[in-house]
């Protein structure tokens, strides 16, 4: 009755380690679906200073280093489960188990690289979701407060990661590959409901106040529960604490959450990217419109005409509506 235990045990986690390789593939399908979007959002939108470009930019790598993790993941698939077993490097099919075939062979160099692209992500998108706390937050620095030091352990926690997942064919890595991962990921998902929580926080408050800026119809934009979701990052938060838990109890499914855990990061951040370059996220003026009751146009209009435009407008002399009137009817 042990064996046969321990043998369904093993089963369910080869099935969950190869299920996490193809909702890895999945995920990053969708992402490549959001980003395609993106790209098109940008090029049919006139340039719009250093905004548009570093949502460009970090788009762009974003995207990159998901697209080497899933190429390394997918190439390192490959050698476990068709190169390895043709070319006699495991001896019988008793032999092949493919957990520890992954083990056995963690440092070939397209897993690690795939391995450094993987843990790299969480480092990028943390980021990026750090910046839309502050925009929400009208820029108080206060908040960097407690979220700056867990994204410097968050950073400084992954180098030894990276050495042990490199290492697991040794047993001394192989012993503390679990407890890095474990600390890595408790501060990636800490930060990560931080700053879920603020933006969520601060978003349901001024709902009620943009409403009344800019029009119900206006600022369902901004205030829906849907946008509310993706401008906090929410479900990749969620998949964050269920991933985590099944790490710390080592339960057989957490190799399921874990591989798509990254690029569903990449996928929420690349989410609120797209709102920004459909003129749907919040930005500083929408902030200031919702804390002031009143969206003002001569601040706005400076955000969304380009330069050269703006420039031809400084010649331009517009009548004040209510001089208008008053000289008309004095007329």
């Amino acid at each position: 009755m042990s064996a046969f235990s321990n043998g369904r045990r093993d089963i369910r986690l080869e099935t969950a380690s190869f299920d996490g390789i193809v909702m890895s593939t999945l995920s990053y399908g969708a992402l490549t679906m959001v980003y395609i979007q993106v790209l098109k959002s940008l090029i049919t939108r006139p340039k719009r200073g250093r905004v548009f470009w570093g949502i460009t930019i970090y788009s762009a790598l974003l995207f990159l280093l998901a697209t080497l993790a899933v190429g390394g993941k997918i190439k390192y698939a490959e050698s476990v489960y068709v190169t390895f077993p043709m070319d006699g490097t495991i001896k019988s099919m008793e032999d092949f188990v493919p957990s520890r075939i992954f083990q056995r062979h963690a440092s070939m160099t397209i897993n690690v690289l795939g391995r450094v692209c993987t843990t790299l992500s969480p480092w990028v998108g943390d980021a990026f979701l750090i910046y839309r706390v502050m925009v929400v937050w009208s820029y108080n620095l206060w908040f960097l407060v407690p979220i700056l030091p867990i994204y410097f352990a968050h950073i400084a926690m992954s180098i030894p990661l990276i050495i042990a997942d490199s290492k697991l064919n040794e047993i001394r890595w192989a012993l503390r590959s679990h407890l890095y991962a474990v600390i890595f990921h408790s501060l990636c998902v800490s930060l990560n409901i931080m700053c879920s929580v603020m933006i969520t926080v601060r978003l349901v408050t001024m709902r009620k106040k943009l409403e009344v800026a800019l029009g119900r119809l206006h600022a369902s934009f901004y205030t829906s529960f849907f946008s509310i979701i993706v401008e906090s990052g929410a479900f990749a938060t969620l998949w964050g604490i269920v991933f985590l838990s099944t790490l710390t109890a080592r339960h057989w499914s957490r190799s399921a959450f874990s591989q798509p855990y990254y690029y569903i990061i990449a996928i929420t951040r690349m989410l609120i990217i797209l709102k920004m370059a459909q003129n749907k996220a919040w930005c500083r003026d929408i902030v200031s419109a919702a804390e002031a009751g009143v969206l003002e146009w001569e601040v706005t209009s400076a955000h969304t005409l380009e330069l050269e435009d703006a420039s031809k407008l400084q010649g331009m002399k517009f009548s004040d509506p209510s001089r208008s009137a008053s000289t008309s009817i004095l007329q």
